[in-house]
């Protein structure tokens, strides 16, 4: 058991991450040992999932089964891969089934010890991130755009040193100004500076310290977070990669940096499909276990999807099974009666200076901030103002013989203002962004049809979403800028200037984690179409084959016959003693009859073949 305490093989495991050795020890004891021969299964699909499970060593195959018991695997299992760790904080069933196909030594915790634990210990529900009323149920939020199905495996920050390489500053500053005091003597001007060598070094260590700790990086079962905090330029900016766009994850300890290797820090780069969604990392403590980490999410991940998609597909052949077969693509598609409508706006969100506008549809159309619509129109509405203001002052103030001169210099003053105003307005008002279920549109128009950009970008596309605000106005008005890099292209698309950028940002992860979801669902609607449309012409064929072999008088009835008839004759399912009933029907061989003719053998060429084959492959001439 000393083995299984060890950090390097508990601290693998996501929600084990971040806890000291200390915690780590007390797990590694609650453990316990399990061993399994070849053949054996160590868990079963439908039965509940109660512990946590750890393979130590040997092999196993992953496989889900259907309804008709068609058995698709999944993976191979090797040694130290994790399962159910949702079981030590909820109750589920397995969905798929582990079958050992060598002999398999596993460690296993149990909910119940888990739960013991924690009581004991309570200190280890808190660095895990356990509710502190209710340890075993479930996980708090640990950041704003937490999905309600997200869990947080890791949060980790920037190496202690990052904090420790700026604070030698002040720290060097401080002795610097008790010597200074001291070579002044006794006096005011000393003790002055002996208050000022406390204040000054002592504010610069709290700001570097804060600055160290607001920047955080976030890894979840879904996706990577990361966020950057800068407090006196007032700049935030928030970056997103789901697992599902990672594609390869390599570590750099920096050669000339000779603390590197001493404190154990490096970066991680974390690359896409398109280049623009590249998210490096720098100075992540221990970066060789933040890359195992990563990778070990990214194929359970792809685990957790496989085995939602077999479950979707069971589903449909459940409903398919029960009489419900809906059309494909109906289900994901508007109705005609919304695919006629136009979308209107939803009342209340349309007023003048609208910036977030709902449609009757779902889609959101997002405006730029009013603090662009006021700069902008800022110098049209001066110059209305003083052609009104001139106006006034001609026809109450000003003598007769100046209105010749004031009246028409103040009219054309106005109607220069006007028609900014109407430019510049009406350029904002139609400068606009469409988040949809499918696609991401932008929008750029100018007045008198002198410009109509329209940029759609697919939802899937996206490989990366940040949020970047920056300055004092920014950072006390709400607004910035939404970054999107897409697989393949060589620059962002942007939302400029818009109201709540972590807020748009948070609407296109949603829009993508949903349009993930239609698409695993749509995928599995087709299997199934696919796979009813194949038991049905099977069926079909069987029953025709049955009917032919009933009224044959020479036939006799085989016990491995498909039975796939009900009652009205239409194909149900096959008899539980046929051995070949995961494989399709046979096609028919095409026979060719043919009449062999007799060959006399030449002698030329057989002196050829023999000339060429080896001596131990050549023929006997006396047998031809």
């Amino acid at each position: 058991m000393q083995a299984l305490a060890e950090e390097s093989l508990l601290q693998n495991i996501p929600i084990f991450a971040r806890l000291s050795d200390q915690h780590l020890r007390l797990i590694g004891e609650a453990l316990t040992v399990h061993s399994y021969r070849a053949g054996e299964d160590i868990f079963i699909q439908g039965a509940s999932a109660d512990s946590l499970l750890i393979v130590l060593s040997g092999a196993a195959i992953l496989f889900q089964s259907n309804a008709d018991g068609i058995q698709a695997p999944l993976a191979t299992v090797k040694p130290n891969q994790v399962f159910n760790q949702e079981a030590l904080f909820s109750v589920f069933t397995q969905s798929a089934t582990l079958r050992a196909s060598q002999n398999v030594t596993a460690a296993k915790l149990g909910k119940d010890a888990f739960d013991a634990l924690l009581k004991r210990h309570s200190e280890l529900g808190a660095a895990i991130g356990l509710n502190k009323k209710d340890a075993g149920a479930a996980i708090n939020p640990r950041f704003a755009e937490q999905r309600d199905d997200e869990a947080v495996l890791i949060e980790t920050r920037r190496h202690f040193w990052a904090f420790l390489r700026t604070a030698w500053i002040p720290l060097l500053i401080m002795p610097a100004m008790w010597a200074a005091a001291f070579i002044l003597g006794a006096g005011a001007l000393s003790l002055l500076i002996v208050f000022l060598s406390l204040i000054f070094p002592g504010v610069a260590l709290i700001y570097f310290f804060a600055e160290w700790r607001n920047d955080s990086v976030i890894v979840t079962d879904q996706r990577i977070i990361r966020v950057e905090r800068t407090i006196l330029a007032m700049h935030r900016q928030i970056t997103q990669v789901g697992l599902e766009s990672v594609q390869e994850i390599n570590f750099d300890i920096p050669p000339y940096d000779p603390f590197a290797r001493l404190f154990r820090y490096g970066s991680v780069i974390i690359k896409t499909a398109g280049s623009q969604g590249n998210l490096e990392l720098d100075l992540i403590p221990r970066p060789e276990q933040f890359q195992k980490l990563i990778i070990e999410d990214r194929q359970y991940f792809e685990s957790r999807k496989a085995q939602r998609h077999h479950a979707m597909v069971r589903d449909e052949l459940q409903r398919w099974m029960a009489g419900e077969n809906p059309e494909l693509g109906k289900e994901f598609g508007p109705s005609p009666a919304d695919a006629s409508a136009s979308p209107t706006p939803v009342p209340g969100t349309n007023g003048y200076f609208s910036t977030c506008i709902r449609m009757s549809n779902g889609d959101i159309v997002y405006r730029k901030h009013i603090s662009v619509w006021a700069q902008h129109t800022f110098i049209p509405v001066v110059i209305v103002l003083l052609a009104v203001t001139g106006l006034l002052l001609t026809f109450t103030v000003l003598s007769p013989d100046l209105r010749i001169v004031t009246f028409p210099l103040s009219m054309l003053a106005f109607l220069i203002g006007a028609v900014m105003y109407y430019w510049l307005d009406w350029d904002w008002r139609n400068d606009i962004y469409i988040i949809s279920d499918d696609t991401i549109t932008l929008v750029h128009k100018r007045p008198f049809f002198l410009q109509n950009l329209r940029d759609q970008v697919l939802v899937e596309r996206i490989d990366n979403v940040e949020s970047v605000t920056t300055g004092f106005f920014a950072a006390i008005m709400k607004y910035g800028d939404v970054r999107m890099s897409l697989i393949g292209a060589d620059e962002h698309k942007l939302f400029h200037k818009v109201s709540n950028p972590q807020l748009i940002q948070q609407e296109i992860s949603r829009r993508q984690h949903m349009k993930e979801e239609r698409r695993a669902r749509y995928d599995a609607m087709q299997q199934r179409q696919i796979l009813g449309e194949y038991l049905g012409a099977a069926g079909a064929q069987t029953s025709q084959q049955n009917q032919n072999a009933a009224h044959s008088p020479t036939s006799q009835p085989n016990a491995t016959t498909l039975a796939l008839q009900t009652e009205g004759g239409a194909p149900l399912a096959r008899a539980a003693n046929n051995l070949d009933r995961n494989r399709p029907p046979r096609l028919p061989r095409k026979r060719v009859n043919y009449a062999p003719q007799a060959i006399q053998p030449d002698n030329s060429q057989i002196d050829d073949l023999e000339r060429r084959r080896p001596p131990r492959l050549r023929p006997d001439r006396e047998h031809l």
